[in-house]
């Protein structure tokens, strides 16, 4: 039992949980964005926070600047802190992003507000010749007219659906199971 204890151990070590939040900050000032989580993501969360709020006095000390590197693990991510406070619009937030599809954990993702950085975007993929798109529709349209067919056969036979009559690969369209 937890008692009054006020971090999340994420069941790890200290050291290991150090390390864990260490390599989110550097990979959250990298990016711009993160992707984990929900206890991890609020976690990484409050150690941005206090991070941007040591650094986003108007002189740093040298001291700090040395912390800063320390926990930022090299000078030109420390710099890209030091410009990113420097904005006015500054801050993390937390978007609850779904499931993940191997054991269900709610995933969230991580964002500084405002961050210009290398951001990957999707590349739209390239239009499909007219051939492609024809001989998918002539396709298509020979399954639905194989659909309306049944469903005539369906209507003719009294209206309702038998094991009979729906394919074994088909999924039932009706709540009573037929």
């Amino acid at each position: 039992m937890y008692k009054r204890v006020k971090i999340k151990k994420l069941g790890r070590k200290k050291t290991h949980r150090e390390s864990l939040t260490q390599n989110q900050l550097r990979t959250l000032f990298t990016n711009g964005v993160l992707r984990t989580t929900t206890t991890k993501a609020k976690v990484t969360k409050g150690a941005a926070q206090s991070l941007l709020s040591k650094i986003d006095k108007k002189e740093i000390s040298v001291s700090d600047r040395r912390g800063l590197k320390n926990s930022l693990g090299s000078k030109e991510l420390m710099e890209k802190a030091l410009k990113y406070v420097q904005n006015e619009d500054h801050g993390v937030r937390i978007v609850k992003v779904g499931f993940r599809s191997g054991d269900n954990a709610e995933l969230s993702r991580v964002e500084l507000i405002g961050f210009e950085g290398k951001r990957k975007r999707k590349v739209a993929k390239k239009e499909k010749d007219e051939k492609d798109v024809i001989t998918k529709e002539s396709k298509v349209g020979r399954k639905v007219s194989k659909d309306i067919k049944e469903r005539e056969v369906i209507k003719s036979a009294g209206g309702k659906a038998t094991k009979a009559t729906r394919k074994s690969g088909e999924r039932v369209r009706t709540r009573a199971g037929l």
